[in-house]
Parts: structure tokens; C-alpha cells; sequence
């Protein structure tokens, strides 16, 4: 029975933190009259904005640097992992038996792409890196 209110209990409370929050009034809103400068305001932001914008270019060198580093850490892990993993199973296939070898070889499947995606993604990064930079 004391379980039961205690259920009741958390159940209102957390209907009326609910409510509290979706009543309680934390936006101001502006009539028709008071927004028009606020209008103009954001307009002339914009066209400050788009001005900036278009006098500036992109450095891709500074890009592709802050990145590289990180993915040349990130195929050092997969590579590390994928290390471990063919060595692990290795020592498996030579200490199991038939059955146990034969799902060996179809997990093997899984560790063969998983190592096409990790060098994969890399490779395909070095390339958008020297496409990017010719531009």
C-alpha cells in the first residue's frame, strides 16, 4: 500500500512540474508596432554578416591540420585494435577445435571489413584533403 502512494505521489508531482513549467510565462511577446526596428535591426545585421562573409576565404590548410591529426590518432587506434583482435582470434583458431574454427572463420568476415572501413575511411580523407586544397 505505501508503494503505491509513493508511486501516486511522484506521479502528481511530476505532472505538476510539468505544468509549472509549460505555464509559467518566459517569453515576451512583441505587437505589431514595437517589432519594427527590431526588424530593421536585424536586417542591417544581416547585411553587415553577408558582407563580412564575402570579403573572407577559407584557409583549407588550417582546416585539414587541426584534423589530420586527429585522424591519423584515430587509424593508429583502429589499427592498434585491429592488431589485437587478428592475434586474439589466431591464438583461438589454433587452440579450438573444428566447430569452434569454423565460426572463428565467419567472424573473420567481420574483422576483414571492420579493417576496409578504418584504412578505408582514412584513404578516402586523404583524398577530399588533396581534392580541397587544390580548390
Amino acid at each position: 500500500m505505501l508503494e503505491k502512494n509513493k508511486m501516486k505521489f511522484k506521479l502528481i508531482l511530476s505532472i505538476l512540474i510539468v505544468f509549472i513549467i509549460i505555464l509559467l510565462p518566459s517569453h515576451k511577446v512583441i505587437a505589431a508596432g514595437e517589432g519594427d526596428d527590431l526588424l530593421t535591426k536585424i536586417q542591417s545585421d544581416m547585411d553587415n554578416f553577408s558582407s563580412q562573409a564575402n570579403n573572407e576565404t577559407i584557409d583549407t590548410s588550417e582546416i585539414t591540420g587541426n584534423f589530420t591529426g586527429l585522424a591519423q590518432i584515430l587509424t593508429m587506434i583502429g589499427a592498434g585494435i585491429m592488431v589485437a583482435v587478428t592475434t586474439y582470434m589466431g591464438i583461438k583458431y589454433l587452440t579450438e577445435g573444428p566447430e569452434a574454427q569454423a565460426k572463428l572463420k565467419t567472424q573473420l568476415i567481420g574483422v576483414v571489413v571492420s579493417g576496409i572501413v578504418i584504412f578505408g575511411a582514412y584513404f578516402i580523407w586523404k583524398i577530399v584533403v588533396q581534392i580541397a586544397s587544390t580548390f
